[in-house]
């Protein structure tokens, strides 16, 4: 009787306001593993309360079969990895069940609560901005002005992965300033975006200003290049005030190339199936240890080898078609801008892509979520949610 009622509390807009909780923390909480246990312990026993509406939901849904083929497979690769750790295997499952409840849920309160869904999609980029601007003056009151590198507040600390967490709420925001209606709206839209762009720029990150320039070109079309226009500039400016940046940074393109080298180097005999997903992530390059491969597909690739790296590949081919779709008939670009947002950005930085509550789960999972979930519902004769714009 009572699972019913805790069901049921669920159900009528619950599950709503436990997500929308989760989703805040990322800005309000200042430690990532406070953040982590709210997940844990808020979110993923009311998922799997709801596992029946999620099944039926789900049902026939060949992107939801992909992306459970690819995070299975990724887990059986822990057998075969050389230095196998019971521990860190539990770790593992634990975080790619968390990461699966998030997905499911996420399509799942999109389609089935759109006005209450779209409403936190504009909060969270009033959130965004609210935290960008707080961000930029706290760090600047103590920090040299222009050329240290921002770290903004909340649960996001390393420079790259904020920056591309402030850069999916950019991309809304410049998505909502060209389709909202009225003058006051635009204005509101304008600023909170400079804001963002500020602090995208103020990180120095090039993943997330390429990331935004590849979303930005789908989205706004030539529009993107004056937004372009001001980040770039400004961002190699910022640069060029700390010339010891300029040398590691630009001259150096920051080791990644031959980080790339290094880590196909080491796939030596482990083509197929790959090292396995223990398999110690450092990278030895450049007479240094980098603490990662700087690159999500090729982590991919080391981990469960050419098997693993065509999953992956194949979950995103099958999302980027599903996306194209839903722009081609229902002029609902925004899709395919965000899931390029994501694709590009596991390009330049990151590793592995099952982890446990992070930035990497906002804006390279969440694109992948919506486009699972809004998809099959492409051909319903209710009105366009998130329509287009001439460009």
């Amino acid at each position: 009787m009572e699972f019913t009622k805790i069901r049921s509390f669920l159900l009528d807009r619950g599950m709503v306001y436990f997500y929308v909780v989760f989703i805040a923390g990322y800005f309000l909480l200042p430690m990532a593993a406070g953040h982590r246990r709210l997940y844990y312990v808020l979110v993923v026993p009311a998922v799997l309360l709801l596992w029946r509406e999620l099944l039926r939901f789900y049902r026939g849904n060949t992107l939801s079969l992909l992306l459970l083929a690819y995070v299975i497979y990724m887990m059986s690769s822990l057998l075969w990895t050389d230095n196998f750790d019971p521990a860190e295997a539990c770790f593992a499952l634990w975080y790619s069940l968390a990461l699966l409840t998030f997905c499911f849920i996420s399509g799942y309160l999109w389609v089935r609560y759109p006005g209450w869904m779209d409403r936190l999609a504009h909060r969270c980029v009033w959130l965004a901005a609210a935290a960008a601007c707080v961000s930029i003056v706290a760090w600047y009151l103590y920090n040299p002005f222009p050329e240290s590198r921002l770290e903004p507040l909340g649960v996001m600390h390393h420079q790259n992965k904020a920056a591309c967490a402030y850069g999916i709420f950019l991309v809304l925001c410049m998505y909502y300033l060209f389709t909202e209606r009225g003058r006051d709206n635009k204005l509101v839209y304008a600023g909170l975006g400079l804001l963002l762009l500020s602090l995208v720029v103020f990180t120095q990150s090039r993943t997330a200003l390429a990331g935004v320039g590849v979303a930005l070109l789908v989205l706004l079309g030539y529009r993107a290049l004056g937004v372009l226009a001001v980040a770039l500039p400004a961002s190699w400016a910022l640069l060029a005030a700390n010339p010891a940046a300029w040398q590691n940074r630009v001259t150096h393109f920051s080791f990644r190339p031959g980080i790339w080298q290094q880590v196909l180097s080491d796939m030596q005999d482990n083509w197929w199936f790959g090292r396995g997903y223990l398999v110690d992530p450092r990278v030895a390059a450049y007479d240094r240890t980098f603490s990662h491969a700087h690159n999500a597909y090729l982590a991919s690739l080391r981990d469960g080898g050419l098997i693993g790296l065509a999953l992956l590949l194949g979950l995103l081919a099958v999302a980027a078609l599903w996306a194209t779709k839903l722009y081609r008939q229902r002029g609902e670009r925004i899709y395919l801008a965000l899931l390029l947002y994501g694709m590009t950005c596991i390009v330049m930085d990151f590793d592995r892509l099952l982890v446990h509550p992070k930035e990497l789960w906002m804006f390279f999972w969440l694109p992948i979520a919506l486009i699972m979930a809004a998809y099959p519902g492409r051909d319903d004769s209710g009105p366009v949610r998130y329509h287009g714009h001439t460009s």
